[in-house]
């Protein structure tokens, strides 16, 4: 199940605005933390309001493991 508190952590950027240094550092260790707690990376980038591209760019940097596509199969099979 996704965390939100790691997910309200990822900051609201400005539109247009181009991230570097220390802030990118920043936006890429929240983004990751989020998507390591089962946050999708359109969440994040819904929350971020930036594109889904972009996050997965920032997560590329940020060398995550990204999960398989669609949906999660289910632990238990359902009786």
């Amino acid at each position: 199940m996704p965390d939100d508190q790691s997910l309200r952590d990822v900051p609201v950027l400005k539109p247009h605005v181009r991230l570097t240094g220390p802030k990118r550092a920043a936006y890429r260790f929240a983004a990751a933390r989020a998507y390591r707690h089962e946050n999708s990376i359109k969440a994040i980038a819904e929350r971020s309001g930036r594109s889904p591209g972009f996050v997965r760019t920032v997560l590329t940097e940020a060398q995550v493991v990204f999960r398989k596509r669609g949906r999660r199969e289910r632990k238990h099979a359902r009786v």
